[in-house]
C-alpha cells in the first residue's frame, strides 16, 4: 500500500487542478455582471454591447443566451435567434433557452416542416456540441496524465500484482484518452466550421443558381435557419429542413 501512495497523491493533484480550469477570469465575470445590470435596468442596447464584448473572445453560454434576450427585447428577431442558436450549440440541453427559442421562432413568418431524422443523429450532435469542447479536452488531458503516471509508477514496482494493476490502469486511461481526443477534435470542428446560418433580412429571394440570370425559387424571411451546402464567392447554396435547396447572397445570412 505504501508503494501506491505516490499514485494516489498524483491523482488527487490532477482532480484539484481540473477544478481550477473551470473558474472564470475576473474580467469576464465583471463584464458579465455589468451587462446583466444594464439588462435589468432595461438598457438593452448597453447590455447588448456588454455581452458582445464577451462573446467575441470567449465561448460563453450565458452571454450568448442573454445577448439573444437583449436583441429580442429590441425587436431584432434575426439576431435574437442567431444568438439563441449559438447558445444552443454550447449547451443544447438548457430548458430556458429552448423555451425562448420556441418563443422567438413563433414570430418567424416561414413555417418549415423538417424531414424526419434518426434519433441517434440528434444525440451525436449533442455529444459533440461546441459547449462540450472544454469537457472533452479536460477529460483527454486528465486520462492521458493518469495513464502516463500509472506507467511511470509501474516502472518502480517490484510486486507483480502492483505492476499488473498499474499496467491495466495505464492502458485503460490512455485508451479512454484517445477516445476523448476524438471527441475534442469533433467538437473543435463544430466551433471552427459553422454549417448553418440565419436569414437576417426581412425578405430574401432564394435563387435557382448563383448568377444574375437566375430565377426565384421561393422566398425566406428574417429568422429562418438554413444549412449551408457550399459557397461560391458571395453566393451561398443553402438547404432548408424540408429539403428545398437554392442560392442566397452571403450578405442576407449570418453564420451560426
Amino acid at each position: 500500500m505504501e508503494r501506491m501512495k505516490p499514485f494516489l497523491s498524483a491523482l488527487l493533484i490532477l482532480v484539484n487542478s481540473a477544478s481550477l480550469w473551470t473558474q472564470e477570469p475576473a474580467a469576464l465575470k465583471s463584464a458579465f455582471e455589468a451587462a446583466n445590470s444594464a439588462y435589468s435596468d432595461a438598457r438593452y442596447a448597453e447590455a447588448q454591447a456588454g455581452y458582445e464584448s464577451i462573446v467575441v473572445e470567449h465561448l460563453h453560454f450565458e452571454s450568448e443566451f442573454n445577448l439573444g434576450n437583449a436583441f429580442f427585447k429590441q425587436g431584432n428577431l434575426g439576431y435574437s435567434i442567431l444568438h439563441y442558436e449559438r447558445a444552443k450549440r454550447i449547451n443544447p440541453s438548457n430548458s430556458d433557452l429552448e423555451s425562448n427559442l420556441i418563443l422567438a421562432n413563433a414570430r418567424v413568418i416561414d413555417r418549415i416542416e423538417a424531414l424526419p431524422t434518426a434519433g441517434i443523429e440528434d444525440l451525436w450532435e449533442r455529444i459533440l456540441s461546441p459547449g462540450r469542447y472544454p469537457l472533452w479536452f479536460r477529460l483527454m488531458v486528465g486520462f492521458w496524465t493518469l495513464g502516463f503516471v500509472a506507467f511511470g509508477l509501474r516502472m518502480w514496482q517490484n510486486a507483480i500484482g502492483n505492476r499488473r494493476i498499474l499496467g491495466t490502469i495505464g492502458t485503460t486511461a490512455l485508451s479512454i484518452g484517445v477516445v476523448c481526443m476524438s471527441m475534442t477534435y469533433g467538437a473543435s470542428k463544430r466551433i471552427n466550421g459553422s454549417k448553418e446560418a440565419i436569414v437576417m433580412v426581412d425578405q430574401a429571394n432564394v435563387l435557382s443558381e448563383p448568377s444574375a440570370a437566375a430565377s426565384t425559387l421561393f422566398v425566406l424571411h428574417e429568422g429562418t435557419k438554413v444549412r449551408i451546402l457550399q459557397r461560391v464567392e458571395e453566393q451561398w447554396e443553402i438547404a432548408l429542413a424540408n429539403g428545398n435547396v437554392g442560392w442566397l447572397p452571403s450578405s442576407d445570412l449570418e453564420e451560426i
